[in-house]
């Protein structure tokens, strides 16, 4: 088979910036584009991007028919096989540039405090055994999944690139190029309730509303303060300096 992946001297500036940074799978992967409404919606795992997929799935797969759009409420994380939306490896990269950086389109993208993103993380994929535990695992011995404990992740992760890490845990303000993207709106999860009206602007939709929620909630944030230590809260003040940063969070709450 021929790899037909663009060369990374072919795209934009903000393109090949934003590929450099995370890599063109994850690009691919996160990145949700609507030609018709004329927005880009970046997925951050593990902040509400569930709910935000079943979503916008709905409301693009509605374009064709509603059993079309149940499709995307029923299975939101259906990966590169979801047809809702364009996806950046189906552009011309000049088009992509211009999705990417035109004021003809709208980007935005749902971020959570680190903090419960990160035990959402742990408590699903670690906790669980899936997949994503399989590197933690080997980098503590081969410890079970099951008896890794919350600090021994943290520490695993501390030192690990973004680009490395797996994006359930990665630092949100790498995966989603912040500072390369100009976004329209950063929402927080935590006042995605609240944000349907300003969704539906960003997506040119006055009709749309929140009605479709993810059934696979970990439940972290209610359970923060059952894993909280001194070492946990250096760990991830450490890790995601810059999330709490730049999107506003408060240390340790």
């Amino acid at each position: 088979m021929i790899d037909r992946r663009p060369a990374r001297t072919d795209f934009g500036p903000t393109t090949r910036a934003y590929v450099k940074s995370m890599g063109w799978r994850s690009v691919n992967f996160h990145t949700h584009i609507s030609l018709v409404n004329k927005y880009v919606y970046v997925e951050v795992p593990k902040a509400g991007c569930g709910t935000m997929k079943a979503t916008l799935g709905a409301l693009e797969g509605a374009r064709l028919n509603e059993i079309h759009a149940q499709r995307f409420l029923d299975k939101p994380h259906n990966g590169m096989k979801s047809g809702s939306h364009v996806r950046p490896y189906q552009l011309p990269v000049d088009l992509l540039e211009q999705v990417l950086t035109s004021k003809d389109y709208t980007r935005f993208t749902v971020v959570r405090n680190p903090s419960s993103r990160v035990l959402s993380g742990y408590l699903e994929k670690i906790r669980q055994g899936l997949r994503q535990s399989e590197e933690i695992s080997q980098k503590l011995g081969g410890k079970a999944a099951g008896e890794i404990s919350f600090t021994e992740f943290l520490q695993v992760i501390k030192d690990q690139d973004s680009r490395k890490q797996d994006p359930h845990w990665r630092r949100q303000t790498d995966h989603i190029g912040f500072g390369i993207i100009d976004y329209n709106e950063i929402i927080h999860l935590e006042d995605l309730d609240n944000s349907w009206g300003k969704i539906a602007a960003l997506t040119n939709t006055p009709d749309l509303d929140g009605q479709y929620y993810c059934k696979n909630s970990t439940k972290a944030t209610s359970k923060v303060d059952q894993y909280r230590s001194p070492e946990t809260d250096a760990l991830i003040a450490d890790i995601y300096q810059r999330d709490f940063a730049e999107f506003n969070y408060p240390l340790n709450k």
